[in-house]
């Protein structure tokens, strides 16, 4: 039996891309898997009555009053939750001289401050309970950057630092944190650069590429399986890490 079995789950943006692939892992595992997500609550009811998900609510996670009741729902449906990834985010290109000021306070809103309050929201229940596991979906271009991203970069390397700082603060609470920096994947949030326009692109970064697939977009499930992975105490020496999980990517940078 899995050691995620019976755990409650919940993962940010549960519902596309990484975070579908993650919660599809974790169901699978017999953890009762609840998303936060801002697709339509009509929607994710669809997903919770089909039996996919145990709970699902729509709830921008930018709005910390909101991400307090719609945690408060899940702990009152499934109990506390002892699992998190702090998935969801948002990317958009920001050159700096045309890039206006609420795209970047947007990006900091979402991925950084959001990933703070889903975690804080959680945090009562999880150390009454004896403790738990958080996941952070960080970035590659949070550890190495990378030009006309400013937002998204700055606000991924500040996801990274508070991963590695909560865990310094909470692993005496017997909370285990890490953080997970994907490279390139074929999720929504890069859709606009798999394009015909970004075929050029992406082939010069693969002439340098390490990977032996040659396949510079990877697969949401890759990214999944090592976060869930982390999730489970089979990776209990793994605390406060960053992992760039790009297939080799940034060892050529």
């Amino acid at each position: 039996m899995s050691g995620l079995s019976g755990k409650v789950a919940v993962v940010t943006g549960g519902t596309s891309g990484i975070g579908a692939a993650v919660s599809k892992l974790l169901t699978e595992a017999g953890a009762k898997v609840a998303v936060l997500s801002e697709v339509p609550q009509a929607d994710l009811d669809k997903a919770v009555a089909s039996g996919t998900l145990a709970h699902a609510a729509h709830v921008d996670i930018a709005d910390a009053a909101a991400v307090a009741a719609a945690v408060q729902g899940i702990e009152a449906a499934l109990g506390p939750v002892t699992l998190l990834v702090n998935n969801a985010a948002i990317w958009a290109p920001n050159p700096v001289p045309e890039s206006s000021l609420s795209l970047f306070d947007r990006h900091i809103d979402v991925n950084l401050k959001g990933s703070f309050y889903v975690t804080q929201a959680v945090l009562p229940a999880m150390i009454e309970a004896g403790g738990g596991t958080i996941v952070f979906i960080g970035s590659v271009s949070g550890t190495a950057g990378r030009a006309g991203d400013s937002a998204y970069s700055a606000s991924k390397a500040g996801v990274a630092m508070l991963a590695r700082t909560l865990a310094a603060e909470l692993g005496p609470k017997r909370i285990r944190i890490n953080c997970v920096c994907p490279g390139a994947v074929a999720t929504p949030l890069t859709a606009n650069l798999r394009t015909p326009e970004g075929e050029q692109a992406i082939a010069a970064l693969m002439d340098g590429h390490p990977s032996p697939r040659r396949q510079f977009f990877m697969d949401p499930e890759q990214i999944a399986q090592l976060v869930c992975f982390l999730l489970d105490d089979k990776s209990s020496a793994l605390h406060g890490a960053v992992i760039p999980a790009d297939e080799g990517l940034t060892a050529t940078m």
